[in-house]
């Protein structure tokens, strides 16, 4: 029991949640198209964006306005109209004479091509309006869609397309978001066979086949029969009427077209003035190899009604010389190129019955090649020049031609040579890396560029390179074009130094007769060289800043080495390690003192005699230079202050002796047995004598006295 209230409780609850979330709407963004336009296409297009009044308008009006591509489109214009009962009021609005600009109009609006298909008929077969667009309201204000969902102002807005209204002169549609009207009614036809021929050699072979119902075409056989002949051109091969079955087909043939006139018999043929036809290399498809080819035709079945008024069935066929090339069919729907159709040999066929359609078909011619060589000379100052060369067999003219002809086409200087063998299509390239990419991007695609680094460190004599080129070429090489012998070469005439040269990965050392050649696989590698560029500047400097040290070494050591002056020792503070051993001995007396000891001769080597320096003895030498000549200077301040302190010992014996004669008189035994300070003098010239040995003198005389 208590599972089945706690079942029901959850059950209530869960109901509660649905029918509350249920009762809350989500703000939107209504969206308005209308279109009116005259029998003749002229008029405009609105279309209108109004954002809910809760909405903080204010914060995004700004960007809304400035990121509109409007401004920059003749015949557009966007606005911020204002705050109205239903919301704040945005309008794009299109004003153009003709169907051809508003497709101008709009193409630029969205970023592509488009195509819009009218038809009002009013004939023996159909009577109504047609018309359809291969776009979407949503595509012509995309960016309001993006900055709305971009901004946190707003972001949580949808956008509703409510109504896109179409009025033609008086008459007023309703339609979806992508246009698209079918208000006819008529005869009914079963099918409509169109069939070309390719002649690649700018012409054309085109056959038409109507497959009307008997009971149609029994009903007013004459007016039906006028119809087509009035709408079939004089200079059609065949135009006749045959029975298949239970339908009678109108079949019509035109030879020899070029694609003007291919257009006009068309146009003519559907009664409409939607189609279009064109050739060539329309996406940039196309090789020094292969032709890149597309057929591309526009057209509609507009002026004619199907089964159930709707849209009769167009079967289409393609068809290309033997041995020609060729790629999937596709077909234009929802804004974008979907494949359509197979091929049967050389014939393409497809079945369509949207009653409008796009169509490409792409085709070409695969050229066959012996070899392809690439050459990079390097000319200095970062300059460089690239060179392809495609080998042809010489029976093979008109690919080498083609090859030619292609790079002309790309602005680029191609020739032809010719040697024993081979014929020789060379293209050169020419500049620095960026500029050489950006030739060799057009020409080859996207996936071929140079890349060039220079190194240098501050005390480098050289400044290091490394060039990288990226070679992508496989895209374009059948089996047998991928098999053919390929070879990368490095030259260099501009004072680069080449060290190596590597191929993915692979690496060779680059001689003068090697010139760094490798093989390449398949058409796509990756090239890198190495190589040096010497700094003349540096090894100047080098060079000079050498010699200058070299000089102030020699001159530093010549003073070092150069004889000193010779000095007395200081008896007080003798520096041994400063003065050579025979410096020491020079300075001793001849006849020493008993009381004072010779000083022992030094056995290290003078530093004078030293032959060979490191820049860090030469400061050594410097600086204890310095330190000898202070204590020089301090010996013989000492010595001087030595000398007078003796002439005031000298004066003042003196003294004393004038003191004891004029006391004692010139008593010969006394003054023997004074000691005459003279004699006591020379008995030691070289040796000072102590100040308290003098006052001990004067001491003892005076108490004599």
């Amino acid at each position: 029991m208590k599972k089945l209230i706690a079942l029901l409780i959850v059950i209530l609850l869960t109901l509660s949640l649905c029918l509350s979330l249920s009762g809350c709407d989500q703000p939107s963004v209504s969206v308005r198209s209308e279109l009116l336009i005259s029998d003749g296409f002229s008029g405009t297009r609105t279309v209108t964006a109004v954002y809910p009044l809760s909405a903080d308008i204010d914060a995004v009006k700004d960007t809304f306005l400035a990121d509109s591509p409007a401004s920059e489109i003749d015949g557009a214009d966007f606005t911020y109209v204002g705050v109205e009962e239903d919301g704040y009021h945005f309008d794009l609005k299109l004003t153009f004479g003709n169907r051809s600009q508003y497709e101008k109009i709009i193409s630029a609006l969205i970023g592509r091509s488009t195509t819009v298909f009218l038809s009002r008929k009013n004939t023996f077969l159909t009577h109504g309006t047609r018309m359809d667009e291969d776009f979407d309201v949503s595509e012509l204000i995309s960016w309001l869609v993006n900055d709305t969902a971009a901004s946190d102002a707003v972001k949580n807005l949808r956008f509703a397309y409510d109504t896109n209204t179409v009025r033609i002169g008086s008459d007023t549609f309703e339609t979806s978001s992508k246009l698209s009207i079918n208000d006819c009614t008529g005869s009914a036809i079963n099918s409509i066979s169109i069939k070309t021929t390719n002649d690649k050699a700018d012409t054309y072979t085109r056959t038409f086949a109507f497959s009307i119902p008997n009971d149609t075409y029994s009903s007013d056989k004459d007016a039906i029969e006028q119809y087509f002949l009035t709408n079939t051109l004089t200079d059609a091969r065949y135009a006749g009427w045959t029975q298949e079955g239970s339908n009678m087909v109108y079949t019509v043939i035109y030879e020899q077209l070029d694609l003007e006139k291919m257009t006009e018999v068309t146009a003519k043929l559907l009664d409409t003035d939607s189609v279009s036809i064109t050739y060539g290399d329309l996406d940039n498809a196309s090789t020094p190899l292969s032709e890149g080819l597309t057929f591309e035709e526009n057209l509609d079945t507009f002026s004619f009604i199907g089964a159930d008024n709707g849209y009769p069935t167009l079967q289409y066929s393609y068809s290309l010389p033997l041995n020609t090339t060729y790629g999937d069919g596709s077909v234009f729907e929802n804004g974008r190129w979907i494949s359509a159709g197979e091929w049967t040999d050389d014939l393409y066929n497809v079945k369509l019955n949207s009653g409008s359609v796009r169509l490409r078909i792409p085709d070409g011619i695969q050229y066959r090649i012996t070899g392809i060589e690439f050459s990079l000379d390097s000319l200095g100052d970062s300059r460089f020049r690239r060179s392809t060369d495609f080998l042809y067999d010489k029976a093979d003219r008109s690919a080498a031609e083609y090859a030619k002809s292609f790079f002309v086409s790309k602005g680029m200087d191609s020739e032809i040579t010719e040697t024993d063998d081979s014929l020789i299509c060379h293209v050169p390239f020419e500049g620095t890396t960026d500029e050489i990419t950006s030739k060799l991007v057009s020409v080859f695609g996207s996936g071929n560029f140079m890349a060039y680094e220079m190194h240098k460190g501050t005390f480098d004599l050289s400044i290091k390179t490394q060039l990288t080129d990226y070679v992508n070429l496989g895209y374009m090489l059948n089996a047998d074009n991928a098999a053919v012998p390929m070879n990368y070469t490095v030259f260099s005439e501009g004072g680069e130094n080449i060290v190596s040269v590597s191929v993915d990965g692979s690496e060779t050392a680059y001689t003068d007769h090697s010139r760094g050649t490798m093989p390449v696989k398949n058409g796509c590698a990756e090239i890198r060289y190495h190589g040096n560029i010497p700094v003349i500047s540096s090894i100047v400097i080098y060079l000079s800043a050498g010699a200058i040290l070299l000089v102030l070494t020699a001159f530093i050591a010549i003073k070092l080495i150069k004889p000193k002056k010779r000095r007395y020792a200081d008896p007080l503070n003798n520096p041994d390690e400063v003065y050579d051993t025979e410096e020491i001995e020079a300075q001793e007396p001849e006849t020493p003192s008993e009381d004072v000891e010779a000083p022992a001769k030094d056995t290290k080597t003078s530093l004078a005699q030293t032959t060979t320096f490191s820049i860090f003895e030469l400061n050594a030498l410097v600086r204890n230079k310095k330190y000898v000549d202070e204590i020089n200077k301090d010996v013989e301040e000492r010595m001087h202050a030595q000398s007078l302190e003796e002439q005031k010992q000298d004066i003042r014996a003196r003294q004393l002796e004038e003191m004891s004669r004029k006391v004692y008189g010139d008593d010969p035994d006394d003054t023997a047995e004074q000691p005459a300070p003279e004699a006591t003098s020379a008995e030691t010239p070289d040796t000072p004598q102590a100040p308290e040995n003098t006052e001990a003198t004067e001491s003892g005389e005076e108490a004599d006295d």
